[in-house]
C-alpha cells in the first residue's frame, strides 16, 4: 500500500517539477525506470519491515489487509487515469 502511494504521488509530482523529474531521468536514463527502482526499494524495505515486525497473524487482519490492498489499487489507478486523463485534454 505505501508503494502504491509512492508511486502515485511520485508520478504526480514529477509532471508538475521539472527539476524532479530531471533528477529521476539522470538516476537511471529514463523517469518511469527510476520510479520503478525506488518503488521496488521501497516494497523490499517495507516487506521487510512487516516481515520481523512483532505481529500475530489471523485470518481477519489478513483479509482486512487484502481489502486495503485492494482499494488502494483501485484508487491509486483511477487517481493517475484521471491525472493523465485531465492532463492531456489540459485541465491542469
Amino acid at each position: 500500500m505505501v508503494t502504491i502511494v509512492f508511486v502515485v504521488v511520485i508520478t504526480v509530482w514529477a509532471e508538475f517539477s521539472v527539476p524532479l523529474k530531471d533528477w529521476l531521468k539522470n538516476f537511471s536514463g529514463h523517469h518511469w525506470t527510476s520510479k520503478s527502482i525506488f518503488s521496488l526499494l521501497l516494497y523490499v524495505l517495507m516487506t521487510t519491515v512487516l516481515y520481523f515486525s512483532p505481529q500475530k497473524e489471523s485470518e481477519q487482519k489478513i483479509d482486512r489487509a487484502l481489502g486495503l490492498l485492494l482499494a488502494f489499487t483501485l484508487l491509486g489507478t483511477a487517481a493517475i487515469t484521471l491525472f493523465f486523463t485531465g492532463h492531456n485534454f489540459k485541465i491542469f
